[in-house]
């Protein structure tokens, strides 16, 4: 779900630079925590949590990214590629069905574009911060997974900027998501690819620049590949009612047999 809106006019002169960092780290992933829990708690999705993080449990699926904006070394806007696994994706809840029919495609698992949020400090750049993060976002899903569908649950005012910005499609009319109305829409990165390569209009031609830079200064891919602290991942839990009741079910599944999850763990999650 997005909590920005970035059909706002960025006239800002471009002087700020805005670097985008491509990553899976517990360092960017908290700034990009703190600022979807900011814009879910002003759009009012999303009461404040202890943590002042919004956690989900689809964030824990093997192979979620998170794309991090910062001005001048500040975390300035962010949004994620969430991967399909154990936890589903986040637009499940309202879109199961819609999600569904892409998973029987065949084409590739499932990575929702989505937690796309800007920082109230730099909204006056909201158009360029977008469009970075979403070419950053672009460039790993046409890299990694081309013909894999990119789902996308948006407000509905927000359909126009997503099909002009990405040749995104509609797939699922307006369903309550997250306390706010959506809709799911539909891309994918080689798809960006070949749309904004038609460069008809100036959107197009600025993400065409970003997605065919063949040595992008503003980016870097600092994926490690590594698991998540248990040590830094707790608090959040504690604020995610899911994860009580996933440990409930365990708790119950290993009364029931012998123990059959007696050694489970959140994959990706490693001991303090």
């Amino acid at each position: 779900m997005t909590t920005t809106a970035p059909r706002v006019a960025d006239n800002a002169a471009p002087t700020t630079e805005i670097d985008v960092v491509i990553s899976d780290r517990p360092e960017d992933i908290d700034d990009a925590l703190r600022l979807v829990h900011d814009g879910f708690v002003e759009a009012g999705y999303l009461d404040p949590t202890p943590s002042g993080r919004r956690m989900h449990l689809s964030y824990l699926n093997p192979g979620t990214t998170f794309f991090v904006a910062r001005i001048d070394g500040e975390p300035a806007g962010t949004c994620a590629l969430i991967a399909d696994g154990p936890f589903g994706l986040p637009s499940d809840r309202a879109f199961v069905e819609e999600n569904d029919a892409m998973r029987a495609e065949g084409t590739g698992r499932l990575h929702e574009c989505g937690s796309l949020a800007v920082a109230r400090r730099y909204r006056r750049h909201t158009r360029r911060i977008v469009t970075r993060v979403v070419a950053a976002m672009t460039r790993v899903a046409n890299a990694e997974y081309p013909d894999a569908p990119v789902p996308m649950a948006v407000a509905p005012e927000n359909l126009r900027f997503y099909e002009a910005l990405v040749g995104a499609r509609l797939v699922a009319e307006e369903r309550p998501l997250y306390g706010a109305p959506a809709i799911l829409m539909r891309t994918g990165g080689g798809s960006i690819f070949t749309y904004s390569a038609q460069r008809h209009s100036p959107i197009q031609r600025t993400m065409d620049l970003l997605l065919t830079d063949p040595d992008p200064a503003w980016l870097a891919d600092v994926r490690s590949g590594g698991s998540l602290p248990a040590e830094w991942l707790a608090p959040l839990l504690a604020d995610c009612a899911g994860y009580a009741r996933l440990g409930d079910q365990q708790a119950l599944l290993a009364a029931l047999a012998d123990d059959p999850l007696g050694s489970w763990a959140v994959s990706g999650v490693r001991a303090a």
